[in-house]
């Protein structure tokens, strides 16, 4: 087997396995682990030992420590998977606060698509995702002055909070550096990019 997909599998497992890392992290791991075994049969089930982050001046996301050593690819399977179960129905028989609490990224119109891909490049990588198919007059509603003379639509309310709640998930497995002595250098783990497309195509967030 080759030795990139064995350190890779056996990072995932050990976070799926970890009983210190969130339930939420802990099924995306295993959704991600079931995916790897789908494509390339059972998997060794070695754990390496863990590598301490060299944290520093640096702000870490809640779940960057518990991520630190796998990929980024893996990081934004794990993003794409707990975006997919956040759009799930809550389940039948779940308790009456549990139904009626509103989730932005459930309650999304029909027709919103969310998706996530990851892009390497020299020195870094970045992890895009993208809301698309949105209705103007749901996504929108008003303009703001953003400069003399300049003014952009206003996002909604709801449409606000479907933004906000995915760049939560996507900045949880992040952390940024303090770059204030080094000015040309942003210290990241990805760059991080959320994108709102309407229905009609007009692109409103980057």
């Amino acid at each position: 087997m080759d030795e990139k997909l064995r350190a890779r599998a056996a990072k995932v497992r050990a976070v799926a396995e970890d009983s210190r890392v969130p339930d939420g992290l802990r099924e995306a791991a295993r959704d991600r682990l079931a995916a790897l075994e789908e494509r390339h049969g059972p998997l060794p089930r070695e754990v390496p030992p863990p590598r301490q982050p060299a944290i520093g001046r640096r702000v870490l996301g809640e779940k960057a420590e518990a991520t630190w050593d796998l990929p980024t690819g893996d990081v934004a399977a794990l993003i794409k998977a707990e975006i997919r179960a956040a759009r799930q129905p809550a389940p039948r028989g779940a308790a009456p606060d549990a139904v009626a609490r509103h989730n932005p990224i459930r309650d999304a119109p029909k027709g919103t698509r969310i998706t996530v891909h990851h892009r390497q490049f020299t020195g870094n990588c970045a992890i895009d995702v993208t809301i698309r198919g949105v209705p103007l007059d749901w996504a929108v509603d008003g303009v703001e002055e953003v400069g003399p003379g300049r003014t952009r639509r206003r996002l909604s309310e709801p449409c606000g909070a479907l933004v906000d709640a995915v760049t939560a998930i996507s900045d949880a497995y992040n952390w940024r550096g303090d770059n204030t002595l080094v000015h040309d250098f942003v210290d990241v783990r990805f760059y991080s990019h959320v994108n709102l497309y309407t229905a009609c195509g007009e692109h409103l967030v980057t």
